[in-house]
Formats: C-alpha cells, structure tokens, sequence
C-alpha cells in the first residue's frame, strides 16, 4: 500500500541528526529550552490508509489513528473506541505506515514500533499476540531504520544503508533481505508482496518465502507501490508504470503515486490529485494534496493546508475531524548584511493552524545565532555575532501547540562594509526584534545541500526527518 520515502538522502538525514550537537549547547534566549524543540519537525503531515483504518504524523511527530480497532491497530492502548476517532498513538515518529491489521512507524531514535494484529508475526517482537499499544521491534539493534513497510500480514523495513529487513508470514523475528546488490531507496508492502527500488534506479519484487527478482522493463525506478493486485513504479520524470502498462496521466509529472486494492492514486507537481480504478477508469479528488496512502478500501490524503480527508470509490473526500493542524510558514523571508550579523525580516503567517501561537524561531543552521519572538505579529530581528564574508542559511520557524513549519531557506553574508545596528552594543547586545515594516531587504534565495543538512542540528528532533526523507 504505502509508496515511497527513499532516496539516499533519507540515510545522510539520520546521520546528520545522530552526529547533531546538543540541542542544549544552541543558545536559545530566555523562557525557550531544547524540550520545547526536541521533537519538533518540519513534516506538513504524512499519512497512512490501512485494510479499515488510518493514521497521520503531525509535525511534531505524533501519530494519531483512527477507525477499526478491533486487534489494537490504534495503538492507544484502548478498546473499543466509538465512531472511529482520532485517537494519540505514538509521539516522535518520522515515518509510519499501515497495515490490513496492523501499524509500524519509524520512530526519532531510528527504531521500528508495530501495534495491532499479530497472527502471524507482523508486529516483529517475537511475542506472537496482539498489541494495543506500540512495541519495539525486536532483533535490530544496531541498525538505524529510515522507512518502514506494511502489508496484510507481513513487515518490511530498510536501514540507513540501504539493507532490507522483513518479519512476518510465520517469521516472528526480522530476517534480513538477499538478493539486492544495490542500495535500497524506497520499499512498498502490499498483500503478500514487497516491492523495492535501488539506487541504480532498478525495481525487484518478491513474495513470501521467495528470493527477490529484478523488474524488467523497469529503468529509473525512485518510488515503489504495492497494491492487493498491482504494483506500480515512479520514474525519475514522474512517470508510473503499472504492471508493465503506463498509466494514462495526461502527460502531467506525478510527484507521488500510491496503490490500494483496486485502483492507483497520484499527486502531480502542482499538488492536483487523480485515481485510476482498475478498468483504466480516471477521477479527479477535489483539493489539492501534499500527501495521500491509499489503502485496501479507502485512501487519505493531507491538503496544502494540513487538513486530513479520507474518500471511497467515489472520490469525495471527507474531513477527518479531530487531528491537529500545523501553522502557515512564514514567507517572504528577506536578509539584509550587517557587520557581523543579518537582519531577517518575513511576513508571518495569516493561518495558524489548530493551535495557539508559541513562538518565531529565526536562526543559521549551524547554531551560530539565532533569535526567539513570541508574538504572532513579529515581523524580524537581528542575529548577530556571525563571521563577515561567510555565507549562512537562515530559515524562520514558526511553532503553535499543534505543529511547526519552517520557512523556505535563505543564504547571506555578513559584511563589514554594512553599518552597524543602530542601537546596538555589538558583538555583545542581544538580538534585537524589528517592528513591523522595519528592516527586509531583497531575498538571497536557494537550499544548498548543507542546508539540507545543517537544518538537522537546528532542530535536532525525529520529525525532521520526516521532511528530508519524504523528497522524492
């Protein structure tokens, strides 16, 4: 069912995180310590649709679930639950997926938790009967997982180093994969099938007790996505195939594609979402998606502005009430050189989400300096103490109760040719928050790999990875 998250970039994600310095040693002003951020990550929300239930990573890493829970797949540790609502499940997970019974989930610490149905040994811990709650899986240590794979009554997970790992079908424990010479970079689970792409950009599949075999016809491969009847690849121009045959998607790039029991869904670039049933038959889902699971009787996907919905065949999608919501992003982030500093400027955002405002984060990725504003109207500060002529990228965070979202990055240099803060005492004033209107600048835009990596010891929580391994 689930599609994707490879890509190498998953695996230098987690090594960045592990290698982070101590979120403690980041010099956070006054009333804001590390706990405030230890989870926090900049997932806009990643979804999962099982046999007759779904879950969601808010980003802050809590999982939420809803529907049957009739062999514990909620995982809140309760039964039964009336009317299927959301229920917490899980805190600091960056990767989840759903089962026909059954939930896994990656959590911050690069472990695998499973909860719900264990006939046959889905759940990995070598216990053998049913979870209501999450439960570490056991015979992996030592190896850091950054995705994880469910299908109707088997597990399968991949390591930072590209090594697959599967329990279930009558396996109570994880049994590593043979048979894949290359790095794995997205890995899918459906029935009792598994799918895998590699960073050649080659597919193979296998069933229960079979040895993997490569996909012909099948070049290019970066996602994989495993239905009750199908399995589909994504390309690297955005194409999906089918069990040898192109879906028909209107020459539109699919940025993601998931497959059901019955039928296939994708996102396009532009965030614009498709079906296609199993009789070649299309339909449009109204909204536009940032993410979407299809499972074996429904699927879900998350809107552009962080709201869940869940549709049937006939492609309606219904709110699913109770989840949180993280805030807008701060936009139109500007940075102006001082001497030894930057002014940031951005327009925060109108949307805050379900939750009430905490606080803006504005700082370089490297810790270097940063400033913390707690009003929901701030508009900008200045970071100073910084190196002239070296470039820093800076991001703005906006944190609510319920979620946070970071801004897109932008890359300046101090200048000693800029005056000085008025004001200021520097290098040893504090950061000084600019009014409304003040300050800005024309934007230095662009993400650079170190960014990419960088922003992990920014934030130093597991829901950071839930961005860097969700590109495709």
């Amino acid at each position: 069912m689930r599609h994707r998250i490879g890509t190498a970039l998953a695996a230098l994600a987690m090594v960045a995180l592990t290698a982070a310095p101590a979120a403690a040693d980041a010099p956070y002003p006054a009333g804001v310590s590390a706990e405030d951020l230890r989870a926090a990550g900049v997932s806009e929300g990643v979804v999962a649709a099982g046999g007759s239930h779904a879950c969601m990573i808010t980003s802050l890493g809590d999982v939420h679930c809803w529907g049957d829970d009739s062999s514990g797949q909620l995982g809140d540790g309760t039964r039964p639950h009336e009317n299927g609502q959301a229920v917490f499940a899980f805190r600091a997970a960056v990767q989840i997926d759903a089962g026909q019974a059954h939930t896994c989930a990656v959590g911050a610490d690069g472990n695998a938790y499973c909860w719900g149905d264990d006939s046959a040994g889905q759940l990995g811990d070598g216990a053998g009967r049913d979870r209501d709650e999450p439960a570490e899986v056991g015979g992996l240590d030592g190896h850091l997982l950054v995705q994880v794979a469910t299908g109707a009554r088997h597990t399968c997970a991949v390591d930072d180093e590209g090594t697959a790992w599967c329990w279930g079908d009558g396996s109570a424990t994880p049994v590593r994969v043979a048979g894949i010479d290359a790095p794995i970079v997205d890995i899918a689970a459906g029935g009792d099938t598994t799918c895998a792409a590699t960073a050649g950009g080659e597919a193979y599949c296998w069933a229960s007790g079979e040895r993997p075999a490569r996909v012909p016809r099948v070049r290019g491969a970066r996602q994989v996505t495993v239905g009750g009847r199908h399995e589909c690849f994504l390309d690297t121009d955005g194409l999906a195939s089918c069990q040898g045959g192109r879906l028909d998607t209107g020459g539109a790039a699919l940025d993601r594609v998931s497959a059901g029991r019955d039928r296939v869904c994708g996102i396009d670039r532009e965030g614009r979402t498709s079906c296609w049933a199993a009789d070649g038959r299309r339909s449009e889902v109204g909204g536009r998606m940032r993410d979407l699971d299809v499972g074996a009787g429904q699927a879900c996907g998350v809107d552009l502005e962080g709201y869940v919905s869940c549709w049937g065949a006939d492609g309606v999608p219904a709110r699913v009430g109770g989840l949180p919501r993280p805030p807008g992003a701060a936009t139109g982030v500007q940075v102006r050189a001082l001497d030894g500093g930057l002014r940031i400027s951005w327009r925060p955002p109108a949307d805050l989400g379900s939750g009430p405002f905490e606080f803006f984060w504005a700082a370089t990725a490297d810790y270097a300096s940063g400033c913390v504003l707690t009003q929901a109207t701030a508009s900008g500060c200045e970071v100073l103490g910084l190196h002239n002529g070296r470039s820093y990228d800076v991001a703005v965070v906006v944190r609510t109760r319920d979620g946070l979202t970071i801004s897109d990055y932008v890359t300046a240099a101090p200048s000693d040719v800029a005056p000085e803060p008025s004001g200021s005492a520097y290098p040893s004033a504090p950061p000084r928050e600019l009014q409304p209107g003040e300050g800005g600048g024309l934007p230095v835009t662009g993400l650079s790999p170190v960014a990419l990596l960088s922003i992990g010891t920014m934030l130093l929580g597991g829901g950071l990875v839930a961005l860097l391994v969700r590109k495709p």
